[in-house]
């Protein structure tokens, strides 16, 4: 396999260096792909374990020339080697346990560990007596975990919405929400007035989870945006985005009015020169600062924001 299609398949912008992709980079971005596409969660069919099996041999061809081009002497590193044969459950937990670790840094357990993989084998047939043994921040730091990667882990809403009632049944003193912001909620940076109790709490809609202390009891809010298909948020809250551009139609009137791409993320419209593109199938174009708002401190500090980044794609 070459760089550019294991680029493609672990997600990794075709246009970097190889000696700029660290392992632990590229061993986060194997687990993320992993967990989407293992077949255990995609029925098993034919097709998914072709993909998973691109998956490894992906990281695998990277994992070799990163150790290449950095001149390491250590090649026992065999994380993720697997076969058609090893394509199990088992396998799927280890990578999922591995990307915990990246989450939850230094508060990961395997207490914490065997929850999550039971929440995830059982689905709909979760109780209370699961988080018997935790502690309330754990359990609020699992619910955030699961509710923050769904899409990832394969959650449907029910599940989610079951944990939810089971935190609030287990601590009286907590109360959960969940709201649905949209694109132009989050480019916009608009605030949603919750009431409670008399109370009123400002809510910054890019946020993922917000808490506040309320009269008696304690707040938590959750942000699960319903985006447009061609839009998602990745881990560091840049906004990804994908344009299409029909070669015999769009690209020759462009270049002979000499225009510009125009973007429209939610109420906003973002242009490109021609200029500044190549022509190739598939390229990346950074659009910098004019994302979501970076976490602070200050959970309504909106200075720094994150990047938009368009996959810019003709067909």
């Amino acid at each position: 396999m070459d760089q550019k299609l294991a680029y493609k398949i672990l997600g990794i912008e075709k246009n970097t260096y190889i000696f700029n992709i660290s392992l632990e980079y590229l061993k986060k971005q194997y687990r993320k792909m992993a967990l989407k596409h293992h077949p255990d969660k995609n029925g098993n069919t034919q097709e998914s374990t072709l993909k998973f099996q691109q998956i490894n041999e992906a990281y695998q061809c990277l994992k070799r020339e990163i150790i290449i081009s950095n001149q390491y002497c250590n090649t026992e590193d065999t994380e993720y080697e697997t076969t058609s044969s090893d394509l199990n459950s088992s396998l799927y937990f280890d990578i999922l346990k591995e990307f915990m670790k990246t989450v939850f840094e230094g508060t990961y357990n395997e207490i914490l560990s065997k929850v999550v993989k039971d929440i995830i084998i059982t689905g709909k047939k979760i109780t209370a007596t699961l988080f018997d043994e935790l502690d309330k921040d754990t359990v609020l730091n699992i619910y955030s975990f699961l509710s923050n990667h769904r899409l990832l882990l394969h959650l449907s809403e029910e599940v989610l919405d079951m944990i939810r009632g089971i935190v609030v049944k287990k601590y009286d003193n907590v109360q959960i929400y969940k709201l649905n912001p949209s694109i132009n909620d989050l480019i916009n940076n608009n605030v949603y007035k919750l009431h409670v109790n008399d109370e009123l709490f400002l809510v910054p809609l890019w946020n993922n989870e917000s808490y506040y202390d309320s009269s008696g009891c304690e707040i938590i809010v959750i942000c699960e945006p319903e985006l447009p298909h061609d839009i998602t948020i990745d881990e560091d809250n840049n906004i990804c985005i994908n344009y299409s551009i029909l070669l015999r139609d769009d690209l020759y009137k462009l270049i002979q009015e000499n225009e510009k791409l125009y973007v429209t993320i939610g109420s906003k419209i973002f242009p490109i020169l021609l200029s500044q593109l190549y022509m190739k199938s598939e390229q990346f174009y950074i659009i910098k600062n004019e994302g979501l708002p970076k976490p602070h401190i200050d959970m309504y500090d909106i200075s720094e924001k994150t990047d938009i980044i368009v996959k810019i794609i003709l067909l």
